[in-house]
């Protein structure tokens, strides 16, 4: 009679809570861009190249996944915060590595945007969005998961 007991996920003080479609769609969504740029690099002679965006992919999904796997020992905040804070390396890596390493017919295919301000989002995004939740876990005043248990 060995029966797999589930994993019950550490519940968070505040907001946010581990939920498997939120958690996989922001490991997915914030890695699923790197597939298709290195493919189109290897594609175009590049191969060399195409394993940094491939690289930080892996990378950023596998510790989605440990993340996931040990969410009965981490807090949800913690975690997403984690994550964020790895796409917050990996996604300007990628960008400003391609960016300065591909060839002019690869960024074409990639179809590359010349724009500082798009540069600068790419920078950005992930720690603003961090600052955003962080406001979200913490100042925002609406009821909590947790209080809604204790009544």
């Amino acid at each position: 009679m060995n029966q797999k007991q589930t994993k019950s996920a550490m519940v968070g003080p505040r907001q946010f809570q581990w939920q498997g479609g939120g958690w996989f769609g922001c490991v997915i969504g914030g890695s699923a861009w790197l597939v298709p740029m290195s493919a189109i690099l290897a594609l175009n002679g590049q191969p060399m190249l195409a394993l940094v965006p491939s690289g930080c992919c892996v990378l950023t999904i596998l510790v989605g996944l440990a993340l996931w796997h040990i969410r009965d020992r981490v807090r949800p905040f913690r975690a997403l915060i984690g994550m964020l804070m790895l796409f917050s390396i990996t996604t300007p890596f990628a960008w400003f590595t391609v960016a300065t390493n591909a060839t002019a017919d690869s960024l074409l295919l990639l179809n590359w945007p010349q724009s500082i301000a798009i540069t600068a989002m790419v920078a950005l995004i992930c720690p603003t969005i961090a600052i955003w939740f962080c406001f979200l876990e913490y100042f925002h005043h609406g009821t909590s998961k947790r209080a809604n248990q204790d009544v």
